[in-house]
């Protein structure tokens, strides 16, 4: 069954209420289209969050995206999937000012469960107009 929108938003809020971290909150809030197990997108975006291993640099829900695009459009070839990769990524820049994690962790800034609904949001509808 493939989620709604707001079934992946309340999958993610659920999720980031059990303790993971943004990067698997995304990743596992589409795991209804990647044939992969849940847990197993919980472990392999697990060193991802606040910015790669705690680094501040990219942020978690992006390289969650990132790894839910490589799985959706495994069938492109390079170019064009390195395209469906910054969608998002361009998107949450032009919404939240950033894509890095210790900017977007700076005080009077969105708290992370928002930004992981930006993200989750802006992936489906990606999903959705690519006819996914």
């Amino acid at each position: 069954m493939k989620y709604t929108l707001e079934q992946r938003k309340e999958l993610a809020r659920r999720l980031r209420g059990e303790g993971r971290n943004c990067s698997q909150c995304v990743a596992m809030a589409f795991d209804d289209m990647t044939d992969v197990d849940a847990e197993v997108l919980a472990r392999i975006s697990s060193g991802f969050g606040s910015g790669i291993g705690g680094k501040g640099e990219v942020c978690g829900v992006m390289t969650g995206a990132a790894m839910v695009c490589g799985l959706v459009y495994d069938k492109l070839e390079r170019p064009a999937l390195y395209s469906k990769v910054r969608q998002p990524l361009d998107r949450f820049e032009e919404l939240n000012g950033s894509y890095v994690c210790q900017e977007l962790k700076r005080p009077g800034r969105k708290p992370c469960i928002d930004l992981i609904t930006d993200g989750v949001e802006m992936l489906h509808r990606q999903f959705e107009a690519d006819g996914f």
